[in-house]
């Protein structure tokens, strides 16, 4: 995938790009990317992939008009309008499907398509998620991941000096955005009857993170919404499971979003 710097209201972005067909826009999780996501990759043989580094993560700026999820959502919403982009589907793993749920409550006008994987977003009382932010780097590899690929990705972030910074610095982020309320807005399921385009909600079978009660509470509150389950994965399918992770949104999209 080929990488552009995007001037966003004077914010410069972070674009990876790459693939052909539909646009794609992936909303990437917490740990951020680091251009081994085997997943992401893979949907490149139908899409025109587009993933951002969010602002403050990677190698994007921080936005100062950006304060929480809320504010990003309106800043992807101007992200959309600069790149003309119509029709998009929208995918998002983590707080990228927190992220997307913000923007699909809001405007729907340039979206084809939701896709959220492991999806932050809401609260359910009674049901506590996994902590990401406070514990060990290897309790967080065995929340991340089922079985594969855990050694292989930590090693990725610590192939070099800068990679190791980045990693720090998304960690950092990822708790601006999302340290209090945790991964959450708690008013946010009060909105989400206002998406009204094809959703599909993706969860690892053996998701540590948030529980699967949170994927069956998204199916009844977004209307229309379906659900599957990839097997043999946590919380990083398009790292653990990148065939069945592009698999199963090729396939929703092609039946459903057309």
């Amino acid at each position: 995938m080929q990488h552009s710097e995007i001037n966003v209201r004077g914010c410069k972005l972070n674009v990876r790009r790459g693939g052909r067909g539909e646009p794609l826009l992936f909303l990437h999780g917490a740990q951020g990317l680091n251009g081994h996501e085997p997943g992401i990759e893979a949907l490149t043989a139908n899409f025109d992939v587009i993933a951002p580094d969010h602002p403050g993560f990677g190698k994007s700026d921080l936005a100062g008009a950006v304060e929480n999820i809320g504010d990003m959502a309106l800043f992807y919403l101007d992200l959309l309008d600069m790149l003309a982009l119509e029709q998009v589907h929208v995918v998002g793993q983590c707080i990228g499907g927190w992220l997307a749920l913000e923007i699909a409550i809001r405007n729907t006008a340039r979206i084809k398509s939701l896709v959220l994987v492991n999806s932050a977003g809401i609260r359910l009382k009674g049901v506590p998620r996994a902590d990401m932010f406070v514990c060990s780097e290897d309790d967080l590899l065995k929340l991340l991941f089922a079985a594969e690929g855990a050694t292989q990705w930590l090693q990725s972030w610590r192939a070099s000096p800068d990679m190791e910074d980045i990693y720090e610095r998304n960690r950092a982020a990822a708790a601006r955005y999302s340290w209090s309320p945790r991964l959450c807005n708690p008013k946010l399921d009060r909105w989400l009857h206002r998406i009204d385009v094809p959703t599909h909600i993706v969860w690892g079978d053996d998701e540590r993170v948030i529980p699967r009660a949170y994927a069956v509470a998204l199916k009844e509150r977004i209307p229309g919404a379906t659900l599957a389950t990839i097997s043999n994965c946590a919380h990083m399918p398009h790292i653990e499971q990148p065939q069945a992770f592009a698999g199963e949104i090729s396939k929703f999209i092609r039946s459903a979003a057309r």
